[in-house]
């Protein structure tokens, strides 16, 4: 019994150990560098229309970003500008939702805000955070009757890699 034991103690240490020193979501993509921009495929600010699918697979619409993201050393802020232009393609009365994160830390996020289909392009928003951003996270969400929004689940994530994760952002 107490090999056992110390058999599973010693497993247990050990698992402790490995999570502590296994990377993390954060790790795997560098901070975004500064004064840069989210750039589509040609280079040029901002996406191309991207789509949104509910969890079934279905289109439910599309969506536009622009991302600007700058470090203001004096006031320890890492600051971004977003615009987003959201359309409903399925048309079926109720609504789509995009919703904008940014990702910071190990693996946390701040909403920047929830885009509705009804205006088409919003006015640009100016988060900001004191820790460095990571990536901007887009999901996906319908309006359901007395439900403002109720998430796909699906996403687009953002980060400074390039292939395979198109759009991305980074300097000129």
């Amino acid at each position: 019994m107490k090999r056992i034991l110390r058999r599973a103690g010693v497993a247990v240490v050990i698992a402790t150990v490995m999570a502590v020193l296994a990377p993390s979501t954060a790790f795997a993509a560098s901070n975004l560098p500064n004064n840069s921009a989210l750039r589509n495929y040609q280079g040029q600010p901002g996406t191309p229309l991207m789509d949104m699918y509910n969890s079934a697979g279905q289109r439910i619409g599309q969506y536009s970003l622009k991302v600007n993201y700058w470090y203001t050393p004096g006031d320890n802020w890492y600051n971004a500008e977003v615009t987003v232009c959201v359309s409903d393609t399925l048309a079926n009365g109720r609504g789509v939702v995009a919703r904008v994160m940014m990702k910071f830390g190990t693996n946390e996020s701040k909403e920047v805000g929830k885009f509705r289909d009804k205006t088409g392009c919003y006015a640009t928003v100016y988060p900001y955070h004191t820790a460095p951003i990571w990536a901007f996270d887009v999901d996906f969400g319908e309006i359901w009757s007395g439900v403002p929004y109720q998430y796909a689940g699906r996403y687009h994530r953002f980060t400074s890699e390039k292939l395979p994760y198109w759009p991305y952002i980074g300097t000129s």
